[in-house]
C-alpha cells in the first residue's frame, strides 16, 4: 500500500492551510480550520508545523524559490534560442505573469498577507525577492535601447505589480484571456499607450 512521505503530507497541509487562509483570511483563520479542512487532527497538523506563520512561510518562502528558478530557466532557454535582449526580456515577462498566476491561492497569500511574517521568515521572504527584482532589473539593463527618463526600478516594480495585479481582477467571462493580458502589459511598456503624435 502506498503510504505519503513526510514531505508529501506536509506539503498536503500546506496546501490545504494556503486554501483556508484565502478563505477565511490569514488572521481569522486557525490550526483547528486547517486541521478541519484536512481531516486531521490540530495535534496531526502541530506534528509538521509549530505555527500558523510556520506555514505561511514554507508557501511563499519555497513559492518565491520556484519563482526564482523559473526565471532563471526562461533566461537559459531565451539564450539557447538566440533572442535579442528585448525578445528575452518580454519573455521574461510572460513568464513572469503566467507563473504568478497558476496558483490562485498564492497569488492571494502574496497579495494579501506577506506582511504577516516576522523575524527570519520576513527576512528570508524579504532576500528572495529582491532576487528576483534585481533578475528582472538586470536583464532590464541588457536592452541597448531603454529610454533613460525611465529609471529601472520604475519598470521593474511596474511588471511586477502588474503581474500580480492582473489575475486578481481577472474574470475569464471578460472576453480575455491570461496570454493576452500579458501580451497587452508587454505592447503597453514598450509602446505606450498613444497612438500617432504625442
Amino acid at each position: 500500500m502506498f503510504r505519503p512521505s513526510l514531505d508529501e503530507r506536509k506539503k498536503y497541509l500546506a496546501n490545504t492551510a494556503a486554501m483556508v487562509f484565502c478563505e477565511k483570511g490569514y488572521q481569522a483563520a486557525s490550526l483547528q480550520d486547517v486541521a478541519r479542512k484536512a481531516k486531521i487532527s490540530k495535534a496531526g497538523v502541530y506534528h509538521y508545523f509549530k505555527t500558523k506563520e510556520d506555514i505561511l512561510a514554507l508557501l511563499l518562502i519555497q513559492h518565491t524559490d520556484l519563482f526564482l528558478r523559473v526565471l532563471k530557466e526562461r533566461i537559459k532557454e531565451s539564450q539557447a534560442k538566440g533572442l535579442d535582449a528585448k525578445q528575452a526580456f518580454q519573455e521574461l515577462i510572460r513568464t513572469y505573469a503566467n507563473h504568478v498566476n497558476q496558483n490562485k491561492e498564492l497569488r492571494l497569500l502574496v497579495l494579501r498577507e506577506r506582511h504577516q511574517l516576522t523575524g527570519k521568515n520576513k527576512r528570508e521572504l524579504y532576500k528572495r525577492e529582491q532576487a528576483i527584482f534585481h533578475l528582472l532589473k538586470n536583464e532590464l539593463g541588457k536592452i541597448p535601447y531603454i529610454d533613460k527618463r525611465n529609471h529601472p526600478n520604475v519598470i521593474s516594480f511596474l511588471i511586477i505589480a502588474m503581474s500580480h495585479w492582473m489575475g486578481y481582477w481577472f474574470k475569464e467571462s471578460d472576453g480575455l484571456d491570461m496570454e493576452e493580458i500579458a501580451d497587452q502589459n508587454i505592447r503597453i511598456i514598450f509602446n505606450g499607450i498613444f497612438k500617432g503624435p504625442s
